[in-house]
């Protein structure tokens, strides 16, 4: 639901990525195939080796520097998926359940190891500083990280549909939006035999009937079958699949808080170039800034100005690009520094 009034929904707002997670432990996208192989069953890495294979000629398992990116690989398997059927006449060595199970299973090994880094996450000594610093500011934070440090962080035992921006409104206190998923998100059906207490239901869509239900705690679904369930997350490829519907809440959402802030930080966010949905948002909310945002009818609410955009992140490519999608009329101050050092000297 878009906001009715025409000030600020946010004054200050965070854009986190990877390099936020990183500082905690967690593994940066480009490293993550490399870093989760091991952690895949015998069976299911020997299929994903003919599979790489297939993509990358001189992939070998023992050399790191053969290793694709996870993102280049499952758009690469999206479209041999896609194009299966048209490229032969039968299946050869490799049937389309088996690709579509290859995938399965690393997308279910990166969730389980990612709840597996939280314990160790949470006691990072500057994570408790920027969240309160979160908290007082009454800010959004608009994450594409899956893990669910700040979500547990933030809210502790009353996180609810509110707190991800899916309820009627977006409310006063700290927002926490998550445009590509989140590890304890599933869908309802997955859930239905999990108890109440357990869970809450923080989206329903009343056309479609489909909900999505979120774990209070952070944990995944073990199945005492054996089945695997993965969460309702956007995998890191070229192609992003957003049909779901809260997706397109979420991202309504993302472009409204990024519309209107005085001021905008990015932590660890690089705005990877091949992430055209994420430019897209991000230059909606820079033109609005300066134009003022969409109505839900015809014109636009008066612009608030142009936000103060800071870019916390040593990489300065990911600062260029940042700029770039800004454009020449907003101000943008790069801070080469790691977020702890940048938060130390913010105050």
């Amino acid at each position: 639901m878009k906001p009715e009034n025409t000030s600020r929904i946010r004054d200050t707002v965070y854009v986190v990525g990877a390099g936020f997670s990183k500082g905690l432990g967690y593994p940066l996208t480009k490293s993550l195939l490399i870093e989760v192989w091991d952690r895949l069953p015998e069976d299911s890495r020997e299929q994903m080796t003919e599979i790489v294979k297939f993509h990358h000629p001189s992939f070998n398992v023992d050399r790191l520097t053969t290793f694709p990116d996870i993102e280049q690989l499952l758009t690469e398997m999206a479209v041999n998926l896609q194009l299966f059927d048209a490229s032969r006449p039968a299946e050869g060595r490799f049937t389309k359940d088996q690709l579509r199970e290859s995938r399965e299973i690393l997308l279910f090994e990166i969730a389980s190891w990612f709840h597996e880094l939280y314990g160790p996450a949470i006691k990072a000594s500057w994570l408790s500083e920027m969240v309160q610093k979160m908290r007082s500011e009454k800010a959004a934070i608009v994450s594409f990280n899956w893990d669910l440090i700040l979500d547990h962080r933030l809210f502790s035992t009353n996180l609810d549909s509110q707190s991800y921006g899916l309820s009627k409104n977006l409310g006063e206190g700290p927002l926490l939006l998550k445009p590509h998923g989140s590890l304890n998100w599933y869908e309802g059906r997955q859930l239905e035999y999990v108890k109440d207490l357990k869970k809450i239901e923080i989206f329903h869509h009343k056309q479609e009937s489909k909900c999505v239900h979120a774990f209070l705690r952070p944990r995944g679904v073990k199945s005492k079958s054996g089945k695997r369930y993965t969460p309702l997350i956007i995998p890191p490829t070229y192609i992003k699949d957003f049909k779901p519907s809260i997706f397109k809440r979420l991202w309504q959402d993302c472009t409204d808080v990024l519309s209107t802030p005085r001021r905008l930080v990015f932590l660890g966010y690089s705005l990877p170039a091949a992430d055209l949905h994420a430019q897209f948002i991000f230059r909606c909310g820079f033109h609005n800034q300066l134009n003022g945002r969409i109505k839900d009818n015809t014109g636009r609410y008066p612009p608030t100005g142009a936000a103060e955009v800071i870019i916390v992140n040593p990489d300065q490519d990911a600062a260029r690009r940042i700029e770039a999608v800004a454009g020449p009329k907003i101000q943008c101050t790069w801070v080469p520094k790691p977020i702890q050092d940048w938060l130390t000297a913010d105050g």
